[in-house]
């Protein structure tokens, strides 16, 4: 019996580290290659650890005035379209959560189905109407389309928080003099902190690592980094040394946000499931 329960454990030991390696192994592939020349990338056998960290590679892009223009147009979008959303989002799902109307459960639904389309299907519609609405390559055309696809998650996930709240904990507020908006913003989101933030979170990480809608709806003036990445890949050569680069300093941002927030991320998310 003690040799089953250790063989157990020795083999749930190994797939654990065989999924980590899955997992760590290819950023750890990507932090050693963007310290690498182009001439140790293609070595034969692959150089696993470089015998010098070679910077020269992080010169040259932190020194592209088109990376750094790509950088701040992905940071004001992904901020815009977070700001936005949660916005639209908490209040819409606030309406789900505590008001009665006819049509509500049909509607919440609906919402919902649009998650099943995917993206490529409505790419085209969108490409038209921003066109018509003369908000093709502006920053306002990324924004709302971004907003668009992720405005149903942010109902769907919020909408479970906000129905956690005790109804009487603003009915009480409302006997004090708050309104209901007064009663939204004091009381029902700061209960509701740690969905919030990992929300936000989420959807930061997605407008910021978009490509596919915004490859389409950017020119170079306008472009994210996502596009200015996938630009390094040319017909004829790949500029891996400056794609691997480029790619660590790009993600940064989303590293920064999941460590300085990372005590909320899993507590939203461990919250959110056992209210689903």
């Amino acid at each position: 019996m003690k040799i089953r329960k250790v063989s157990t454990r020795v083999i749930i030991i190994v797939v654990l580290l065989i999924f980590l390696v899955y997992l760590v192994g290819p950023f750890a592939w990507l932090v050693n290659a963007s310290f690498q020349k182009r001439v140790e990338l293609f070595s034969r056998p692959p150089t696993w650890i470089p015998s010098k960290l070679y910077l020269g590679n992080y010169k040259d892009v932190l020194s592209d005035k088109s990376l750094q223009r790509c950088l701040g147009n992905s940071l004001l979008v992904a901020a815009s379209t977070t700001a936005m959303t949660l916005t639209v989002g908490s209040l819409a799902a606030y309406a789900f959560a505590r008001l009665r109307f006819p049509g509500r459960k049909a509607l919440f639904l609906s919402i919902l189905a649009t998650q099943m389309l995917p993206g490529v299907a409505v790419l085209i519609p969108l490409y038209v109407m921003m066109r018509k609405l003369h908000l093709i390559y502006t920053y306002w055309g990324l924004i709302l389309g971004n907003l668009t696809f992720s405005l149903p998650y942010v109902i769907w996930l919020l909408r479970s928080y906000f129905i956690s709240v005790p109804m009487e904990i603003e009915e009480a507020a409302w006997i004090d003099g708050c309104s209901r908006l007064r009663a939204i913003v004091s009381i029902v989101l700061p209960l509701s902190a740690p969905g919030f933030v990992s929300t936000a979170i989420f959807i930061f990480t997605g407008a910021w690592n978009e490509f596919m809608m915004a490859s389409i709806l950017t020119n170079d003036a306008t472009k994210t980094f996502p596009v200015k990445l996938a630009q390094y890949m040319g017909e004829e050569a790949t500029a891996f040394e400056s794609m691997f680069a480029s790619s660590l300093v790009g993600t940064i941002p989303i590293l920064t946000l999941g460590v300085v927030f990372h005590r909320f991320i899993v507590k939203g998310l461990t919250e959110g499931g056992l209210k689903l």
